[in-house]
């Protein structure tokens, strides 16, 4: 076993950082671990930073440590997996007492062992501030987001008057998600008027326990992402990760009023300082990804990792090597 902040600083010290990180870098099933499984009954799928397999009514979620921004493939994260995956496990207990999830036991530090769902193909945000591709529409004049629409005057960074969804369409791997509002999922027959009315009515609730929570860390929830299933008994559950750095905004609490009074984005524990990488080289999802310095990589596992162990309140260990992940 060892601590992951020791193995992290190992790679950050390396004369050689790139190679560091594969070296230590999980980057999911090898086809022959595919092949042994399917060949034992199981069905395989590959998303963008997470890896499936599923039999019956069980589905087992493989956390790679794949990056990505606009929907794009970035790079590689050292441990971002195990980091992850203890971040959802975290979150998928404790929002048990207000809302289902398909969280059944914890196998490893990078594979978690869930409920298969038909999932609702959407994916539903909820934001609290002003920040991300909403913040850089508003720049840009534009009011209505998804149905609701937003005042004229806010700044940047700024709390929004009260949270909103803005839901996006499921797409496949890579695929862009697309803006749509809750009457356009539901004429697209991607949930019913009901079943939008329990995921909302959930996504507010999860919301609220996240921002409480992380309120208590000294954090700010600035935004995050849910995704909902049916179980076989047609119930919505909440299915995926949740309150991550990685599908969520946070920001630190203590420096915030400050650094937006001065005009400064506020200090960020999520992967937007890598988004805001790759827009000042250009990039905003179209055209070649430009490579990202193996520091910068580092330094996002660090922040995910400081997010992990204060929720868990203990230091990370490793103890599987990426060649032995299995079931």
């Amino acid at each position: 076993m060892k601590a992951l902040n020791q193995a992290l600083n190992e790679i950050s010290s390396s004369s050689n950082g790139p190679e560091a990180i594969r070296q230590f870098a999980y980057y999911g099933m090898s086809d022959s671990q595919k092949a042994q499984y399917v060949a034992e009954g199981f069905e395989a799928y590959q998303g963008k930073v997470r890896e499936l397999l599923k039999k019956d009514e069980t589905l087992y979620i493989f956390h790679t440590d794949r990056l990505t921004a606009f929907d794009k493939y970035i790079g590689m994260v050292p441990f971002k997996g195990a980091i992850l995956s203890e971040i959802s496990r975290f979150w998928l207990q404790n929002v048990a007492d207000i809302a289902p999830t398909h969280l059944e036991a914890v196998i490893n530090e990078r594979v978690l062992k869930v409920k298969a769902c038909e999932p609702v193909k959407a994916e539903v945000i909820v934001r609290g501030y002003m920040a991300g591709s909403m913040q850089r529409a508003y720049q840009k004049g534009i009011r209505e987001f998804c149905g609701c629409t937003l005042p004229d005057g806010l700044q940047d960074y700024q709390q929004l008057p009260e949270p909103i969804i803005t839901p996006t369409t499921k797409a496949a791997a890579f695929e862009h998600d697309e803006d749509a509002s809750p009457e356009e999922l539901v004429a697209q027959g991607v949930c019913t008027a009901d079943e939008w009315q329990q995921i909302s009515e959930l996504a507010f609730k999860l919301f609220a326990r996240g921002q409480e929570v992380y309120g208590e860390k000294g954090w700010i929830l600035v935004d995050t992402k849910y995704e909902f299933g049916r179980d076989k008994n047609g119930k919505i559950i909440v299915i995926d990760e949740i309150h991550t750095p990685d599908s969520s905004r946070l920001w630190v609490k203590a420096s915030y009023e400050a650094r937006v009074k001065a005009g400064e984005a506020p200090e960020m524990l999520d992967k937007e300082n890598v988004r805001r990488f790759l827009i000042s080289k250009g990039f905003s999802g179209e055209g070649s990804v430009p490579e990202v310095p193996a520091d910068v990589l580092v330094s996002l596992a660090q922040v995910y990792l400081r997010v992990a162990e204060t929720l868990k309140g203990e230091q990370l260990q490793i103890s599987l090597s990426p060649d032995h992940i299995t079931i």
